[in-house]
């Protein structure tokens, strides 16, 4: 084994772990030697050791170098203050908590012990995003009027029955912690901080199994620029739509699909969209390169925990908002 391989362990291995696990696979300079769960799959992975607490994984395997929690989200904040006291680097899936005050005492407690502490948002890896934070930072599009983002997925009782953390307030968090959370974490990273206006929520289809509303339509400001979110779960059969469109003083784009990876529209003056290089490595191998490349040269990761406290601040609000 290459003697700067990093090793990791992955707690929670459903779907998400399962991602973590197949992107960690294909990068040389990573090797998961644990994974950790409450319950033991149907296990495929026979060569790697499974158990089913940190603490017993921790006796074995002491020189651990990375955790990755990808378990239900109320377990996020409790699992991760767990691996900073034990001064191990961790790698958080969104959010990392439902509430501000929490984060912070993580972030202290990482930087208390001289570890990191990441986040999973991938999407501010992708090509198409950066270009458009490009042109926002260098003020090629001038001021920023109006912002819409529109998500309409589905997501069926049969999801929710699948899994009994998922629909519940404190495991789950609600459809903007769980679904949409990276679409307003893209807000926060191409337009800085955005005040919340209104949040009007109802729940159409899922009264019998979610504890928190299936649909809403928000507002928000930031600046002069005023912007709107419409977001349901309770589209008929199948995902329908994400999207983003700002419009300018000096042009209008709006890029769509689940990685926000297509261009829908662009006129921006000056500028053509034929020059814009598109992903060619998944997001998440984009993001596992980039932790390999801040732990070896201890150098700031816009996935650092700091950088996701003002969505989940917005997100928090959105949830609690009284109309």
């Amino acid at each position: 084994m290459k003697k700067n391989i990093l090793k990791t362990a992955i707690i929670g291995y459903g779907h998400i772990g399962k991602i973590h696990f197949e992107n960690i696979s294909q990068n040389e300079n990573l090797n998961v030697v644990a994974l950790i769960d409450t319950k033991k799959p149907v296990f495929e992975k026979k060569n790697i050791p499974f158990f089913s607490t940190l603490s017993e994984c921790h006796a074995i395997f002491p020189d651990i170098n990375l955790y990755i929690i990808a378990s239900p989200n109320g377990y996020h904040y409790k699992q991760a203050k767990k691996i900073l006291e034990l001064s191990k680097n961790v790698l958080v899936e969104k959010p990392i908590t439902f509430h501000n005050f929490q984060t912070e005492k993580l972030i202290a407690l990482a930087k208390n012990n001289n570890v990191r502490l990441f986040t999973s948002l991938q999407l501010r890896f992708s090509y198409l995003i950066n270009h458009i934070k490009n042109l926002i930072d260098h003020n090629y599009l001038g001021r920023i009027f109006l912002i819409n983002i529109e998500c309409f997925w589905n997501r069926n009782n049969s999801y929710y029955e699948k899994d009994p953390w998922r629909g519940t307030r404190n495991l789950d968090g609600g459809i903007l912690f769980t679904q949409f959370y990276h679409f307003i974490d893209i807000l926060h990273y191409l337009f800085g901080k955005i005040k919340l206006v209104s949040n009007l929520t109802t729940n159409y289809t899922h009264q019998n199994v979610t504890e928190f509303p299936d649909s809403g339509i928000l507002q928000f400001k930031s600046g002069e620029t005023l912007g709107s979110m419409c977001y349901t779960i309770s589209t008929y059969d199948k995902n329908f739509e994400s999207s983003i469109t700002v419009i300018a003083e000096k042009g209008t784009i709006k890029i769509g699909g689940q990685y926000m990876d297509h261009i829908l529209y662009y006129n921006v003056e000056g500028k053509s969209y034929d020059t814009i290089l598109l992903n060619k490595e998944s997001l998440h191998t984009l993001l596992y390169k980039e932790i390999i490349q801040s732990l070896k040269n201890s150098t700031p990761s816009r996935i650092d925990a700091e950088n996701t406290i003002d969505t989940i601040d917005f997100i928090d609000k959105a949830s609690n908002y009284l109309a």
